[in-house]
Order: C-alpha cells, then sequence, then structure tokens
C-alpha cells in the first residue's frame, strides 16, 4: 500500500475506533503523503513494500479521516490494540512514527480512547493514599530522582545512590 491509500476524508470514524491528533510538516512531500504516511507507519504500513502481507492485516490500516492545515486526525481499528496494555498502544501511534524522514515535524496533540479500551485499564494499583501508606508519608509532597547513570550501576551501587539522594 502507498501512503496516499492510508487517506480517507470521506471516512466516518466508528466508536471503538481509537482517533489520534497530529500536527505534522512535510519535508519533500506532500501534506496529503505525509498525513498517509504517519497513518501507515504507526499502523500496518511500512516504508518498503512487502512481499508477507495478507489482507487480514490491510483492513486493520489506520486512516486519515481529516485535513484541516497541518493538522490531521487519524483514527486506529481497536482491533490494532492489546486491551489494558498502554505501552502497546503509545508504541504505536507514538513509538517510531517519529523517525519518518519524510517529516520536518511531528507532533501528537491528543489520543481519544475508546471507551471499550478504557474500560480494560484496571486503574492504578495502590492510588495516592495506598502509596503514602506504603512509603509512611503522610503531610508532605512526593518527590523522586532519577539514578544516573540509568545504566551499569551494581545493585548495591545503584541502591546507594537512590539512598544517598537529596529529600
Amino acid at each position: 500500500m502507498r501512503y496516499v491509500d492510508f487517506v480517507d476524508q470521506s471516512y466516518k470514524p466508528k466508536t471503538p475506533d481509537l482517533i489520534c491528533d497530529f500536527y505534522v510538516e512535510p519535508q519533500g512531500i506532500s501534506l496529503t503523503e505525509a498525513a498517509g504516511g504517519v497513518a501507515a507507519e504507526s499502523s500496518v504500513g511500512t516504508w518498503t513494500e512487502l512481499t508477507t502481507i495478507k489482507p487480514y492485516v490491510e483492513k486493520l490500516a489506520a486512516r486519515v479521516f481529516s485535513i484541516d492545515g497541518n493538522n490531521i486526525r487519524i483514527a486506529y481499528p481497536i482491533e490494532l490494540f492489546e486491551h489494558g496494555n498502554m505501552p502497546n498502544i503509545l508504541s504505536s501511534v507514538a513509538g517510531n512514527v517519529f523517525g519518518l524522514r519524510a517529516l520536518k515535524n511531528l507532533r501528537l496533540n491528543d489520543i481519544h480512547l475508546p471507551m471499550e479500551l478504557v474500560r480494560s485499564f484496571r486503574g492504578p494499583k495502590y492510588g495516592i493514599g495506598g502509596v503514602r501508606e506504603l512509603l509512611g508519608v503522610k503531610d508532605r509532597p512526593l518527590v523522586g530522582t532519577i539514578i544516573k547513570p540509568k545504566l551499569g550501576l551494581k545493585t548495591e551501587d545503584h541502591a546507594k545512590v537512590a539512598y544517598d539522594a537529596p529529600l
């Protein structure tokens, strides 16, 4: 499939579609091709021809259904995503698509999750009250820090850096 095959401004999103709003600036291609490229690369398309594509996969293609200036809206079939798996969703719609060379600029402005997906998330395990209880912190802000280097430290050295981090 070509990038422009992912653009269908007559498409009416279905209730279970996941909708993403992007701001796109193309580089060396038309805005329509750039919009289609975002839909392709963030769903079932790719930058190269495939011999392994199956007809059932093409039915899962995302569709650009609105182009308004540099703002585009893309509908993704819910079947693309594993319920209860936010990393799966984010790596699809906000993953390697940001490396697409045909784009000068790309920004994900909003994600509209269908209720079917929203209901698949169980919510936080403890909530703020449970975290405060676990930490024994009742009346001050909870703060965190980033351990550097993030990789490579032995366990005991990593633990010491975390312990010594200022409060």
